[in-house]
C-alpha cells in the first residue's frame, strides 16, 4: 500500500475514535476502494463484499492496510 493511503487511514483512526466500528470500516472502505479505482480504473469491490460480515470485511481491509 502506498504511503499516502497509509497516512490517510492513520489520520482517520485518530479522528474517528468516537464512531462505531461499522463507521470506521466505511471510512476505510472509501479510502481503499478509491485508491484501488485510481490504480485500476475497471476495479470494483467483490460482488459479495457487502454480504460479508463486518468482522470479515475489517479483516480484509486491515490486511490491505498492513501490506
Amino acid at each position: 500500500m502506498d504511503k499516502l493511503m497509509k497516512m490517510i487511514l492513520a489520520m482517520g483512526d485518530m479522528t474517528n475514535q468516537n464512531e462505531t466500528r461499522e463507521d470506521k470500516l466505511k471510512f476505510k472502505e472509501r479510502i481503499v476502494f478509491a485508491r484501488m479505482k485510481a490504480s485500476i480504473p475497471d476495479w470494483n469491490p467483490p460482488d459479495d463484499w457487502y454480504d460479508l460480515s463486518v468482522k470479515e470485511r475489517e479483516k480484509r481491509i486491515n490486511k490491505i492496510e498492513n501490506d
